[in-house]
């Protein structure tokens, strides 16, 4: 009996590597933003208890160094609002990636499944002419 050996061996090892990497880079995507969701959340929070102080009243440089420092952390939370569109666009194009990739690696496998069918019924074949051989042998 021979051994099965699919032809595209070597592409479906490419394949399987290449799927691997971009499921990899879709989690690693997906895990920044989380993180850029984390930190939008943190500088909100820290712009909302900023803003729970209230104005200081009295003394104009304490309500300029207030105004100051709320700009500031408004404009974080802009930035990292901005962090988070762009994590989340990442992502979608990671995920388009690894399901390209995916589809390209299920479509090698049902080839090469295929390709092993047709093998196996070609093996059933020569072992029942080998069968039949012998029965026709003993007979005579």
């Amino acid at each position: 009996m021979s051994r099965y050996r699919f032809r595209l061996e070597s592409v479906l090892r490419v394949r399987r590597v290449q799927e691997d990497r971009a499921r990899a880079q879709l989690a690693r995507a997906r895990l920044e933003e989380l993180e850029a969701r984390r930190a939008t959340e943190v500088r909100r929070g820290r712009l909302r208890r900023n803003m729970d102080v209230g104005m200081p009243s009295g003394d104009p440089d304490n309500w300029k160094a207030h105004r100051d420092r709320s700009d500031r952390l408004a404009a974080a939370v802009t930035a990292s609002q901005a962090a988070e569109l762009h994590a989340a666009e990442l992502s979608t194009r990671r995920l388009e990636d690894w399901e390209r990739a995916a589809a390209d690696l299920r479509a090698l496998e049902r080839l090469d499944e295929r390709h092993r069918d047709e093998w196996r019924a070609e093996q059933l074949r020569d072992e029942q002419r080998v069968l039949d051989e012998i029965s026709t042998r003993k007979r005579t």
